[in-house]
């Protein structure tokens, strides 16, 4: 359960403003958000300062991998290194749908890059690109 709960983080990933609502609602942060956050932190000893103030612009190495977690994790990205489009969309959290999927309609051509830190960064640029008003990094 919590490996399929996963899936919603990149769901979530999309941070979607609704009639002044903010979106996701923390119980669904802390449930789901929290936990991937913490195991790729840990395992990668990053602080949440670390990802706070990370900005996608300055490449920096630690963080691509930090993404590669992420995206392992939320099955978003297969060990092969391949994205997982279609489980990405099938999972789609319904209230964040709409704008993930057309965020993602923009980046189901990422080149692949055998450096899979290299490739989930290569592929976080791309969502952000898609969408940077939406996209944010858990």
């Amino acid at each position: 359960m919590f490996s399929s709960s996963l899936v919603l983080i990149f769901s979530c990933a999309i941070n979607f403003l609704n009639a002044g609502d903010v979106y996701p609602p923390a119980e669904l942060m802390e449930e789901i958000v929290a936990p991937l956050h913490e195991m790729c932190t840990t395992r990668l000893s990053k602080t949440d300062d670390d990802v706070a103030s990370y900005n996608i612009e300055t490449n920096k190495p630690d963080m691509k991998c930090y993404m590669k977690c992420l995206m392992l994790e939320s099955k978003w990205m297969k060990e092969s290194g391949q994205i997982d489009y279609d489980f990405i969309i099938s999972n789609a959290h319904p209230s964040v749908k709409d704008i993930l999927l057309a965020a993602i309609d923009k980046c189901m051509h990422v080149e692949y890059n055998d450096d899979l830190c290299e490739h989930a960064y290569n592929f976080n640029v791309c969502l952000h690109n898609a969408d940077p008003v939406h996209y944010f990094l858990p």
